[in-house]
C-alpha cells in the first residue's frame, strides 16, 4: 500500500470513528432526555390527580364520592396514547376509580400498597411496562393512591426511530466527510510532495521553477552543474588523450 493510499485510510476510518462516536453520544443522551420528559410528564399528572383529589377530601368528601375523577383520567388516558391505564385506590388495596372499569372494585397490586408508605412518587415495571405512583391523604392520614401504567412500547418506538433517523444522518454525514477527509488528504500530498516533484524535473534536466521549497531547487540546480562540469572535464581529458595517441 502507498503512502498516499495508507494517508487517506487512516484519514477515512478517524473521520468515520469521530462521526459515529458522537452519533453514539448523541443518541444515548436523546434517549435519556426522552425517558426524563415522559417522567416528568407523568410526575405531573401524578401531581395534578392527587392535588384535585386531596382538595375534594379536605371539604369533607369520601374518596368514592368524588365521581369527578372517573371522567377526569379517562380523558388523561385518552389523551396520552402511551399511557395504558389510569387507577385510584384506596388505603386498603381497593380500586375505586379506573380507566379500566372492569376492575374498579378489585384489589390492586400488593406493592402498589406498600409503596403508600413513601411520600415520594415511585415507578416499578410490572409486565414489560413502567407504573408510576403516588400516594394522597386526608386528615386523618394516608387516604390511599394513584397509580399510571405506561407502555414501553412507545418509548421503544420512539427510540427506533430516533435510531433510524441518526443512522441514516450519521451515514450522509460519514460519507461527506470522508470525501472531504481524500480531499484534504490528496491536497495535503500534494503540497508535500511538489518541492521533490520540482527537483526530480530539474534533475531530469526539464527545467522548473524556484519555489518556496527550503533550497532544494537551487541544490539540484548545482547538481545538475556539478555534473555537467564534471562531464565537460572528462570530456576535455579524452580530448586531450586523443591528441597525445595522435601525436604519438
Amino acid at each position: 500500500m502507498t503512502f498516499v493510499s495508507r494517508l487517506i485510510l487512516v484519514a477515512v476510518v478517524s473521520v468515520t470513528a469521530a462521526v459515529v462516536a458522537v452519533a453514539v453520544i448523541a443518541f444515548s443522551a436523546s434517549d435519556r432526555v426522552g425517558e426524563e420528559i415522559e417522567r416528568a410528564r407523568v410526575a405531573n399528572l401524578l401531581g395534578t390527580l392527587r392535588a384535585s383529589t386531596e382538595a375534594n377530601l379536605s371539604i369533607g368528601l369520601v374518596l368514592d364520592q368524588i365521581s369527578l375523577l372517573q371522567p377526569r383520567i379517562e380523558r388523561e388516558k385518552a389523551g396520552d396514547p402511551s399511557i395504558l391505564a389510569i387507577d385510584i385506590f384506596n388505603s386498603a388495596g381497593r380500586a375505586i376509580y379506573s380507566t379500566d372499569r372492569s376492575v374498579i372494585g378489585e384489589e390492586v397490586s400488593p406493592d402498589w400498597v406498600k409503596r403508600l408508605a413513601d411520600d415520594n412518587q415511585w415507578a416499578a415495571a410490572e409486565r414489560g411496562d413502567t407504573v408510576f405512583g403516588t400516594r394522597f391523604e386526608n386528615d386523618l392520614g394516608v387516604a390511599g393512591g394513584i397509580s399510571v401504567t405506561v407502555s414501553d412500547e412507545a418509548r421503544s418506538a420512539r427510540s427506533d426511530r430516533l435510531g433510524l433517523d441518526l443512522l441514516i444522518r450519521t451515514g450522509l454525514l460519514s460519507l461527506a466527510a470522508s470525501v472531504a477527509a481524500i480531499i484534504a488528504a490528496l491536497a495535503f500530498v500534494h503540497m508535500l510532495t511538489r518541492p521533490f516533484d520540482r527537483v526530480a524535473k530539474v534533475l531530469r534536466g526539464e527545467g522548473g521553477s524556484t519555489g518556496d521549497d527550503g533550497g532544494l531547487t537551487p541544490l539540484a540546480e548545482a547538481t545538475v552543474k556539478s555534473w555537467r562540469d564534471a562531464e565537460a572535464r572528462v570530456d576535455r581529458g579524452l580530448g586531450q588523450l586523443g591528441a597525445l595517441d595522435d601525436a604519438a
